[in-house]
C-alpha cells in the first residue's frame, strides 16, 4: 500500500471520529426544509403548511429539499437523510480532494480539510452546505484540468452549473468561473452542447415552476441573498484570519511561471464566492463561516497544489504543510461560535423538540392545532401542527409586508411560542407585539433551552390543562436524558460525547 493511500486511509478515521463527534448538531433550519419535503412527499405540494393559498419558498435550498422528499416517499427520516447526504458529500469531497492531485498536494489539502473542526458541523447539520461545497471543489477541478489542457466530460460542466443554481446563489457563482473556463474551450462539442441544452431546459423548467408556484420570476433564496450594498468588514476579517494560509498558499500559486494559470483560475473562483458575501453581507446564521466554506475545499486543493511546487526544497515544503495545516485545525477549534454550535443540537432536542413533542400529544382538536412561533423549524416538525411564522420567511403575509401581530392574531393558534433571552417576557419579537399577541392567553414555562435562551408558551385558556401537562412532561423527559447544564461551553459538548 502506498504512502498516499496509508495517508488518505487515516484522513477517513479522523473524519469519521469528527463525524461522530458533530453528529448531534442539526441546525433549526434543517427542519423547516424536512417539514417542505414531507408535505410534498405526502401529496400537499411543496408547502410550509397542508393546505396553504399563499404559499412562500421558506426552504434554504430546491434541490436539498426535493432530495428529502424523495426519500421521505418511503418513510424515511428526512432529517437523517439530510445528514447523512451531507456526510456522504464531505467523504466525497476529501476523495476528490486526493485523486485531484498526489503527492504532498494531496495530503496538505486533505489535512486540512479533515482536521479542521468546523467541517463536521457543517455536514451533519442537516443543510445543503456540505453539498454545495462538493459541486464547487468538482467544478474547479474541472476548471484546473482545462486550464491545463487535461480530458474533461463535456456533460458535467453544464450539469454543475444547474446543479449549482438549485442548491444556493452563491454555489451558482463560485462555479461561473469553472464553467466560463470550460465553455471558451469545449463548446463546440457534441457533448457540450448536449449538455448546455439539457441544463438550459432545467433552468428553465424551474423558472416555469417558481413563477406558477409562488407567483414571482426570482426564487426566495436568491432574493434573500441580494441586500442592500454595504461592506461587512467584521465578516471579511474573521474569515480571512480563519483561512490566512489556505489564502495567501492559493494567492503564491501566482509566482510560478508553470502554475500562474491555474492559481488565476482558483483566485477568481475564490473572489467569484466572497465577493457578494463582502458587498451585500452574508445572510443571517452563517455560524462558523458557513457561506465561506463553499470555496473552503478549493482552497485546501490551492494550497496543496503550493505546497506541493516547493518540492525542490524538502525541509521548507515539510515545514509549510506542517504550518498550513496546524494553523487552519486550530483557528476551527478556537473558532468563537464553535461553543454555541457544538451545543445547538442538544438544545433544541431539550427544549424545542420537547415542547413540539408536548403539543403532539396534547388533546387539542384538529381544527384548532395552530401553533405562533418565532423559528419556524423544530417545534413546528415535531409537533405536526400548522404553523405561523412570525418571523416572515415562511409566511406570505408577513413575507409581503403585514403586521406580525396582525397576522397572528387573525390565524388565532392555539398556542404562541415566544423566545426570549431572559426569564422576562420581551415586547418584541421580530416585528412581533408580544403583549397585543398574547393578551387573553395563559402563560406556560418558560422552559430554558441554554444560557440566554428561554422557550415562552403561551396557551388559549381552553387548552391550557392538556397542553401544560403534556408539555412539562416532555420538557421534563428531554432534561432527564440531556441533564439541566444550560452553559454554552465546549466542555459541555466534550461531556455530552461521554454519555
Amino acid at each position: 500500500m502506498s504512502r498516499l493511500a496509508v495517508t488518505a486511509a487515516g484522513l477517513l478515521v479522523v473524519f469519521a471520529f469528527g463525524t461522530w463527534m458533530a453528529w448531534s448538531y442539526v441546525t433549526d433550519a434543517a427542519f423547516v426544509d424536512a417539514r417542505y419535503a414531507q408535505n410534498l412527499a405526502e401529496g400537499h405540494g411543496l408547502v410550509y403548511n397542508v393546505g396553504d393559498h399563499n404559499p412562500v419558498e421558506g426552504f434554504t435550498s430546491l434541490l436539498w429539499t426535493l432530495w428529502q422528499s424523495l426519500f421521505s416517499l418511503f418513510g424515511a427520516d428526512p432529517v437523517l437523510v439530510a445528514q447523512v447526504t451531507g456526510v456522504a458529500a464531505g467523504v466525497a469531497t476529501l476523495v476528490l480532494l486526493m485523486r485531484a492531485v498526489d503527492g504532498a498536494a494531496a495530503v496538505v489539502a486533505g489535512c486540512a480539510y479533515v482536521l479542521f473542526l468546523p467541517t463536521y458541523f457543517h455536514l451533519a447539520g442537516g443543510l445543503e452546505t456540505g453539498l454545495v461545497a462538493l459541486v464547487v471543489l468538482r467544478m474547479a477541478v474541472l476548471g484546473m484540468r482545462v486550464v491545463e489542457e487535461r480530458h474533461v466530460v463535456d456533460l458535467e460542466p453544464p450539469l454543475l452549473l444547474i446543479l449549482a443554481a438549485t442548491l444556493r446563489p452563491e454555489a451558482l457563482i463560485a462555479v461561473l468561473p469553472g464553467f466560463v473556463v470550460w465553455f471558451r474551450s469545449r463548446r463546440f462539442s457534441g457533448q457540450a452542447r448536449a449538455g448546455l441544452t439539457t441544463a438550459a431546459v432545467l433552468g428553465v423548467g424551474c423558472i416555469v415552476w417558481t413563477v406558477v408556484q409562488y407567483s414571482h420570476l426570482v426564487p426566495k433564496p436568491w432574493s434573500d441573498a441580494i441586500g442592500p450594498l454595504g461592506f461587512d468588514g467584521e465578516w471579511l476579517w474573521s474569515t480571512v484570519v480563519v483561512l490566512a494560509p489556505l489564502l495567501l498558499l492559493t494567492v503564491a500559486l501566482l509566482t510560478w511561471p508553470e502554475l500562474r494559470r491555474v492559481g488565476a483560475f482558483f483566485c477568481v473562483t475564490v473572489l467569484a464566492a466572497g465577493l457578494p458575501l463582502v458587498l451585500f453581507g452574508p445572510p443571517e446564521a452563517d455560524a462558523l463561516h458557513r457561506y465561506a466554506f463553499a470555496v473552503f475545499p478549493v482552497l485546501c486543493l490551492g494550497a496543496g497544489v503550493a505546497v506541493a511546487a516547493m518540492a525542490g526544497v524538502r525541509f521548507v515544503q515539510a515545514g509549510v504543510g506542517v504550518v498550513v495545516v496546524g494553523w487552519v485545525a486550530v483557528a476551527g477549534v478556537a473558532s468563537p461560535g464553535l461553543p454555541a454550535v457544538a451545543n445547538t443540537g442538544i438544545d433544541l432536542e431539550r427544549t424545542h423538540a420537547a415542547i413540539g413533542r408536548g403539543l403532539a400529544d396534547a388533546d387539542v382538536p384538529a381544527g384548532a392545532r395552530t401553533v405562533a412561533v418565532a423559528d419556524p423549524g423544530v417545534i413546528p416538525y415535531y409537533s405536526g401542527w400548522n404553523a405561523v411564522d412570525y418571523s416572515g420567511r415562511n409566511n406570505g403575509l408577513i413575507a409581503d409586508g403585514a403586521r406580525p401581530d396582525s397576522v397572528v392574531r387573525t390565524h388565532d393558534p392555539a398556542v404562541i411560542v415566544v423566545p426570549s433571552p431572559g426569564q422576562n417576557i420581551p415586547d418584541k419579537v421580530h416585528g412581533l407585539d408580544v403583549p397585543i399577541a398574547v393578551a387573553g392567553y395563559s402563560q406556560v414555562g418558560p422552559f430554558q433551552a441554554r444560557s440566554g435562551s428561554w422557550q415562552f408558551v403561551f396557551v388559549k385558556p381552553e387548552f391550557e390543562q392538556q397542553v401544560e401537562v403534556k408539555v412539562r412532561a416532555a420538557v421534563a423527559r428531554g432534561e432527564q436524558q440531556y441533564g439541566n447544564d444550560y452553559s454554552v461551553t465546549i466542555n459541555r459538548w466534550l461531556n455530552s460525547l461521554k454519555d
